[in-house]
């Protein structure tokens, strides 16, 4: 069996003609000699042959860093790029390998041999990469398209109602076509022992039952589990059985692979393959330990989600233990559907406060109103506040009125569940007699309990405090999200040490106040941890709750924590934008209103300059229609000015002002319909009045009203039929409609008619004049009144906009 070295020195000429000729035909190589070209290849050559007899020490050693050293600062003279020089490595790599392809497998190199050879070149890959400074921008943006495409893919993996494997071979096959490896095998942790295949892809994908691979064997497999670096086996179909054991051996040569490691816990391996022995690219292992990571992500997720469906089975299953035992206690129980609004009861309703389950109301509104009125309204809201705002518990003390009249002083707790939105669809909770303490050991219990069965339904940390020892207890999860290893001892100097700087006197002050009885006891805060060990700073969500003795000192105190650094991170990010797309809208709207402020004054100057030259009477036909339309002109732009004006104010300032008058409404439109009368010689506006119109309004702003719906109408309404406008009276309310026939608004138009810069017009939307502010204008004037308006258009009926206002 030869070895590489032989193959090298038998063809050295041979592989560095052929290095000349494919090397030649890169772009920083033309115009360049061949000699320049082929810079120190014979004299490498001869040092990687040494290299493979003796290994990499000695002169060798030294001898291919000045070799390699030489090469790159050549090539950087030249101008040749890192992706040029790497590829000349490549290249090397690929002449040497071809010398045994086709040779008969007793013929061919050993696998250490050819490990060793694609060692050497990838330590000079990753040289070259380093003077170069690392990852091109291509290289950057092809990351960013593959993190997207396993983005989009990553809501099917976390889906709850179809077993992970499911969708784990999308996500996989995506890593394989991004690594340009011809294929791909995921192994996930079994257990604490077991690597479990879990999908394949390319070249790998087979039908035959998941294989499993011990993580303490010396296999390829066990290797990854236990290396911090991506790890290459190159001469697979040569290598021990051992080696081997688990690997999908459909064709793969050379593998390169990673362990997945998030939150410094083994979840599963991963690893790519080339069909052909090759030396991977140098930036391909930083490639891969960014997919890995991100897939990392995706399936600590979908893991959570899984154990977050298996907790709610388990709460199914005990739901008929717990009403049973709920009639066995005193307490009047209750259990609310936040969805529906219905509140059940158990026995102890008539214990407690003398109705039976059967005289209570079927839904909260019964129990509301039972409740004192001088604590109605701080219960109310206090519970809305808690289901509202995220808390896990709800507790209160107020007093509640008994059957026989009297109240009762009560203590009400409350736990709310949660979907996996976070918003609450159930609450379940005790009320007693505050006078009966006997019950506090009861209800400490049942809290503790509820916490428990928290816990089992989410990845969180847990800790425990005893306030009067100091002894304080975390679990393997939360030494993680404070940087330590699963057997560090942790104390209360150890949690504020562990509390990044910025964060830790806040956080000492609110865990004081939870101690000293504050908000019942309950704690809830968001702060920033730095490893103590690794450094790594993260954000995490504690929420806990503290107990106290009859004296009311704090006796232990106990709860969870979760990893929330992902979410604050993209929080961070919509905030960021938000405030830009709110800076953006503000500065267009001032804008508006200065501009539109500024064009009055000569608008109003060519106005009246207009009014004066119609006085001459000089002036011939011509002239006068000329000036009639400068006329025209003028003023539909001031009524656009107002309309921008309005809008400016509106969008602002919150609401269009008004300043109310006694007027009659029907007086006003008679007015008003005689104005644009006057304005459209030629059109049919019938006026119809039913009762009287008095009230208080502002009449300026109902002109304008009235004049934009007006001239709506004759814009879009046919103009061989009239347009009515009909005024009726109604109890405390005055009725305006104005109706045009013609073409309808679009169905799809009626939603968006009223906001700001929107039009429900059909083919003639195009070419319609004024800004789209109209009725806009129109919906704010009428809500400032106190009123309503809405709109009705079809093909049959026409197009009716009604005003409703309060006299």
């Amino acid at each position: 069996m030869p070895s590489i070295a032989d193959l090298i020195e038998r063809h050295r000429e041979q592989l560095t003609q052929r290095f000349l000729a494919e090397a030649s035909r890169l772009e920083s190589a033309r115009g360049l000699k061949p000699h320049e070209v082929i810079d120190t290849l014979p004299e490498y050559l001869t040092t990687l042959a040494s290299v493979s007899r003796q290994g990499h020490r000695g002169d060798a050693a030294s001898t291919k860093q000045r070799l390699e050293d030489t090469h790159i600062g050549a090539r950087l003279r030249l101008g040749y790029n890192q992706d040029e020089v790497t590829s000349e490595y490549v290249l090397m790599g690929r002449l040497i390998a071809e010398l045994w392809e086709a040779l008969p497998p007793r013929e061919q190199p050993t696998p250490e041999d050819s490990q060793l050879l694609f060692t050497e070149l990838d330590s000079a890959m990753d040289y070259t990469v380093a003077v170069f400074t690392g990852y091109s921008l291509e290289d950057r943006q092809r990351e960013k398209r593959t993190l997207r495409h396993l983005e989009t893919l990553a809501p099917k993996a976390l889906g709850r109602d179809e077993a992970l494997d499911v969708h784990l071979a999308p996500l996989l096959e995506v890593i394989q076509h991004a690594m340009e490896a011809d294929g791909a095998e995921l192994f996930v942790l079994e257990g604490r022992e077991v690597l479990r295949r879990a999908a394949a892809s390319g070249r790998c994908v087979v039908e035959a039952e998941a294989a499993r691979v011990p993580v303490a064997g010396d296999s390829f497999l066990a290797r990854l589990a236990r290396s911090e670096e991506p790890l290459i086996l190159a001469g697979l179909p040569e290598a021990s059985a051992a080696w081997r054991e688990g690997l999908c051996g459909t064709g793969l040569s050379t593998l390169m692979g990673l362990r997945l490691w998030p939150h410094g816990e083994l979840m599963g391996v991963l690893y790519v393959g080339l069909a052909r022995a090759r030396p991977f690219q140098p930036q391909a292992k930083r490639y891969l330990e960014t997919l890995v990571e991100y897939l990392s992500g995706i399936l600590d997720r979908a893991f959570l989600f899984g154990q977050l469906r298996d907790a709610h089975a388990r709460l199914g299953a005990s739901e008929e233990r717990y009403r049973l035992a709920s009639t066995a206690i005193t307490d009047a129980i209750w259990d609310w559907d936040l969805a529906t609004n219905a509140l059940a009861w158990n026995e102890g309703l008539e214990t407690l406060v003398g109705y039976p389950p059967s005289e209570a109301g079927a839904d909260a509104h019964w129990w509301a109103e039972h409740i004192h009125p001088e604590d109605r309204e701080a219960v109310l809201r206090d519970i809305h506040a808690a289901i509202d705002g995220g808390r896990e518990r709800w507790r209160a003390e107020y007093r509640f009125r008994h059957r026989d009249g009297h109240y009762v002083h009560v203590t009400d707790h409350g736990v709310i569940a949660r979907d996996a939105r976070g918003r609450g669809v159930r609450m379940v909770g005790a009320m007693q007699d505050i006078t009966a303490r006997t019950h506090a050991d009861a209800a400490r219990r049942e809290s503790e309990d509820r916490l428990r069965l928290a816990l089992t339904a989410g990845r969180l940390g847990t800790w425990d405090f005893d306030p009067v020892t100091g002894v304080l207890r975390w679990d393997t999860r939360t030494r993680a999200l404070f940087g330590l290893p699963p057997e560090a001892e942790v104390s209360w100097d150890t949690f504020i040490a562990g509390v990044h700087p910025e964060d830790r006197e806040r956080t000492a002050l609110v865990v004081q106040r939870t101690l000293a009885g504050e908000d019942g006891g309950a704690f809830n805060l968001d702060y920033r941890t730095v490893g103590l060990a690794d450094g790594v700073e993260r954000w995490v969500s504690a929420h806990g709750q503290a107990f106290f003795d009859v004296h009311r000192r704090a006796v232990r105190f106990i709860g969870t924590v979760l990893d929330i650094t992902e979410r604050k991170r993209l929080d961070e990010q919509l905030l960021r934008r938000e405030e830009e797309l709110q800076r953006r809208a503000d500065l267009e709207e001032k804008l508006i209103g200065i501009v539109s402020h500024d064009l009055r004054n000569p608008l109003n100057a060519v106005g009246y300059s207009t009014t004066l030259l119609l006085r001459r009477a000089d002036l011939d036909d011509g002239a006068r229609r000329v000036i009639e339309r400068i006329r025209s002109a003028t003023e539909r732009a001031n009524r656009m000015i107002r309309d921008l004006l309005d809008f400016t104010q509106a969008r602002l300032g919150g609401a269009i002002p008004v300043h109310r008058e006694p007027a009659d409404l029907n007086e006003l439109v008679r007015a008003v319909v005689e104005e644009v009368r006057l304005a459209s010689p030629g059109r049919r506006i019938e006026v119809t009045t039913q009762g009287g119109g008095e009230g208080t309004w502002d009449t300026d702003r109902l002109a304008q009203v009235l004049t934009n719906l007006l001239n709506n109408a004759l814009r879009y309404g046919a103009e061989d039929a009239p347009v009515r406008v009909e005024t009726r009276a109604e109890d405390g309310v005055v009725e305006l409609r104005v109706h045009n026939a013609g073409e309808p608004i679009r169905p799809e138009a009626l939603p968006i008619l009223f906001q700001p810069m929107k039009r429900g017009a059909g083919e003639t939307e195009a070419t319609s004049p004024g800004l789209g502010l109209g009725l806009y204008i129109v919906d704010r004037i009428v809500h400032a009144h106190g009123g309503s308006v809405s709109v009705s258009s079809t093909a049959e009926e026409g197009t009716t906009f009604c005003v409703r206002l309060p006299r």
